[in-house]
């Protein structure tokens, strides 16, 4: 009998094909996996907008919430103001910063509610002290962009991270072969038939991670040359940082100045960093650590890694930071008012969320603007605050005298607005009664049978909203504009009449934003 035929080179599976086949199969991971791809495929886009950033992120009512949060604190401490929605968030920090951030909370959430949350939690905890590191080598390399060598060190620890978070068997498993003397990657090699920096970089790839980071991601060769590049110089950054971390966590104290001298020497010809030196950086990281934890609602005070480390570094790691205080008394009422506004915003209702965005609008109003920047912060207010299933602006386009709808944020949306166009000649529809007219309308049941013949086919048959809102925008009695926003559900439309004050304001912000566009452009 004759043994089968090997398969052809260009039919075998590979080890990454193999354990990203096993991931998908695994709890959770399709969805984060399609957010983070969705995430970074719209930024890669050449045509990418801050308007599409948003919508993937609104997605999730919770990173919403902890990205705001996140974006307010004192990380991001040189955006004087506060910021109160994802689109002015994408419009100050730029679509690379939010999508950075977004992505590593994503990690960061995705623990909690595992079965090994603390310890899975534990591990992100270290991932992200050796990412705090790599800004402090960054800052003494000359970078300019020093968080993303944060976001470059921590996944190179994605690989394992995701086989504990969620091949928890092979974990194990590679953890015996390492008490055995395995090398971690030797070990999970044997155990997964891929190393874990090599399947980080393979799920990066498969994320859609930009090539900048999966560059940053990647290992150094055994020698170590000088950077010439901004990216090499992250890539050193993020590898002496995981390098440092891991000596820190695993080499005897007894060990320490030899441990470090021996990393001095490795990264030598590239950067010039004596064994005290090196100390001085765990000791500043674990100092900066503290306070991005507390942002990030880590347990780093806990955290039996980072217990370790402060152990291993010295006593002077030990002191805890003090905290800071400030005996002006208008600096600490700013703060009492800061606190008090955090903390509506963790558990905000429709009134509160409309209100932020009003304010975010009036300060985008009083400084240099893009219409369309404004018009984004209107929709997404609407669009969080009402909890509508779609919000949308309507343009007038006086080419082929017809109103158009031009973005917004919801389900389906992009599908949806290039076919909701309708023209301006008049029809006895919701639509043209509202513009013609210049009033409100809400409509509770699309197939009431009284309602039915005012809803125009082109809306039957290309959204399945039952009730909708319409604010036409008006320069004097001429409609300009129309906001739309919609709920899927018969009578899901339910507006008092503090809400509906607030509606109209974000309304009249439009009108303004309009008119200060057309007498610029005159």
């Amino acid at each position: 009998m004759t043994s089968p035929s090997p398969r052809p080179e260009s039919e075998r599976t590979s080890p990454l094909e193999v354990m990203l086949r096993r991931l998908s199969n695994c709890s959770g991971f399709p969805t984060l996996s399609t957010t983070i791809s969705d995430i970074n495929r719209v930024v890669a886009s050449d045509s990418h907008s801050t308007r599409q950033l948003t919508q993937v992120i609104l997605r999730d009512a919770s990173l919403t919430t902890k990205l705001l949060q996140v974006v307010n604190s004192a990380i991001y401490g040189q955006y004087h103001g506060r910021i109160r929605t994802v689109s002015k968030a994408a419009m100050i920090l730029g679509c690379d910063e939010v999508r950075n951030t977004a992505t590593a909370l994503m990690m960061l959430e995705f623990s909690r509610g595992q079965p090994q949350a603390k310890s899975l939690q534990d591990e992100l905890v270290g991932a992200f002290f050796a990412g705090v590191i790599a800004k402090e080598l960054c800052q003494r390399l000359g970078v300019n962009n020093c968080e993303e060598a944060v976001m470059c060190t921590l996944f190179q620890s994605l690989g394992r991270l995701l086989v504990i978070f969620f091949l928890y068997e092979e974990n194990l498993q590679i953890r015996a072969l390492m008490d055995k003397g395995l090398s971690e990657e030797h070990a999970a090699e044997r155990v997964l038939g891929i190393s874990y920096r090599e399947l980080g970089v393979g799920i990066a790839k498969h994320w859609n991670f930009p090539d900048r980071l999966v560059e940053g991601m990647q290992s150094l060769p055994r020698d170590i040359a000088a950077p010439k590049t901004e990216i090499e110089k992250i890539q050193l950054a993020a590898n002496l940082a995981n390098d440092l971390y891991m000596t820190a966590l695993r080499s005897p104290a007894a060990n320490k100045t030899a441990a470090l001298q021996a990393l001095s020497k490795r990264y030598g010809a590239a950067i010039q960093l004596k064994p005290e030196e090196l100390t001085a950086v765990i000791e500043q990281g674990l100092k900066d650590v503290a306070e991005r934890s507390a942002t990030l609602d880590l347990p780093a005070a806990h955290s039996p890694i980072l217990k370790t480390i402060r152990s291993w570094a010295g006593d002077t790691a030990n002191a805890a930071p003090a905290e800071s205080t400030t005996t002006d008394p208008l600096m600490q009422e700013i703060g009492a008012l800061d606190a008090q506004e955090d903390k509506v915003a963790a558990q905000p209702n429709a009134q509160q969320m409309l209100s932020a965005g009003i304010r975010d609008v009036t300060e985008a109003l009083t400084s240099e603007f893009a219409l369309n920047d404004v018009l984004q912060m209107v929709l997404e207010s609407m669009y969080r605050g009402m909890g509508f299933s779609r919000t949308m602006i309507f343009i007038r386009d006086p080419k082929v005298n017809a109103m158009r709808a031009r973005f917004g944020f919801g389900v389906d949306v992009d599908r949806i607005i290039p076919q909701c166009s309708f023209p301006l000649a008049f029809a006895p529809d919701a639509f043209h009664v509202s513009l013609e007219k210049g009033v409100d309308i809400v409509i509770e049941n699309t197939q009431a049978p009284n309602i039915a013949q005012r809803i125009p086919d082109w809306h039957r048959r290309v959204i399945s909203a039952r009730s909708f809102l319409l604010l036409p925008v008006m320069l004097k009695t001429n409609a300009i504009g129309l906001l739309y926003a919609d709920s899927d559900l018969a009578d899901g439309i339910k507006i008092d009449a503090e809400q509906l004050g607030l509606l109209r304001t974000l309304r009249g912000q439009v009108v303004l934003a309009f008119k200060h566009c057309g007498s610029s452009s005159r």
